[in-house]
C-alpha cells in the first residue's frame, strides 16, 4: 500500500506526463479492492486510510484529489472516482474525506 502512495507522488512530482502513472495505479488500487470480499473490505478501506493515500490528512487539505481531476483526463477521474467510492462504503472513509479544513472542493 505504501508503495502505491509513494508512486502516486513521484508521479505527481516527478512526471512530465503524470496522467498515465497515476491511472495505473489507481486502477491496481481498485482491482485489489474488488478482489477482497467484501466482509474484508473495511479493512482494505482502513489500510488506504492508514497510508494516507490522498494525502488528506498530511496536507489538511484536498490539494491532491484537486490535482488529479485538474488534469482533465476521463481514465483518470474515472479510476480516481472508482477509488473513492471504495474508500466512502465505511463511516470511517467519509470521516477520511472530509478530514480537511477546506472541506469544499471547488471545480
Amino acid at each position: 500500500m505504501k508503495d502505491h502512495k509513494n508512486k502516486l507522488v513521484k508521479a505527481r512530482d516527478e512526471e512530465a506526463q503524470p496522467e498515465e502513472v497515476l491511472t495505473e495505479v489507481l486502477l491496481s488500487l481498485r482491482v485489489n479492492a474488488l478482489q477482497i470480499p467484501p466482509e474484508q473490505r473495511r479493512d482494505f478501506v482502513a489500510q488506504l486510510i492508514k497510508n494516507d493515500i490522498f494525502n488528506i490528512k498530511t496536507t489538511q487539505s484536498m490539494e491532491f484529489l484537486q490535482y488529479m481531476l485538474g488534469l482533465n483526463n476521463h481514465s483518470l477521474i474515472h479510476s480516481l472516482s472508482a477509488l473513492i467510492s471504495v474508500v466512502v462504503s465505511t463511516s470511517e472513509g467519509v470521516e477520511y474525506m472530509t478530514h480537511s479544513k477546506g472541506n469544499i472542493i471547488d471545480l
